[in-house]
């Protein structure tokens, strides 16, 4: 399993095609994974997939993500959330479809290589994080501007469903 975060700093559209740059620990150790299975796979004849997460978005207060520590601080009772102005485009992929496309994706043998699990959509972090927060009916409100943008994190960035899309029936 991989992470959108191995690419590193881009803008547009990635699929299995796109140059990876990771800018973090975690990026870097992500696409040495991935290159390393690569060439074990090659080396053994082995059929690889190697799934490719992005932004997920669940309702639990345990993670790292935006979306884990907002839940997190508006069940203790915080109203406000320091934030970002938010508007940076992310690929989010809903929790239970990641599982269910993931799923799907490893319970076939045609389609391999890197797979994007990703809507193919981007969408702006602030709108995204405004819809978490009505969807769970959070009692919490969002500071924007509290934080500044991180100069690393890419400004539009979404995965190709085109992998995903034909597993699952839909192109």
């Amino acid at each position: 399993m991989g992470s959108m975060h191995e690419i590193g700093f881009f803008e547009g559209s990635i699929d299995e095609n796109t140059p990876c740059h990771p800018v973090t620990p975690y990026g870097i150790a992500k696409n040495a994974l991935h290159e390393l299975c690569n060439m074990l796979c090659k080396k053994n004849g082995v059929k690889l997939q190697w799934l490719r997460g992005y932004y997920t978005v669940g309702n639990t207060r345990y993670g790292n993500s935006i979306f884990s520590k907002l839940f997190a601080a508006a069940e203790d009772g915080q109203a406000k959330f320091p934030f970002i102005m938010g508007q940076n485009q992310y690929d989010f992929v809903d929790y239970a479809d990641f599982c269910h496309n993931v799923a799907v994706a490893v319970s076939q043998e045609t389609v391999l290589g890197t797979i994007e699990i990703a809507s193919g959509r981007p969408k702006k972090l602030a709108d995204r994080v405004e819809r978490f927060i009505r969807e769970n009916s959070l009692d919490i409100k969002l500071e924007y501007g509290a934080f500044p943008d991180r100069p690393y994190d890419s400004k539009d960035i979404w995965g190709n469903s085109k992998k995903i899309d034909e597993i699952l029936g839909k192109g």
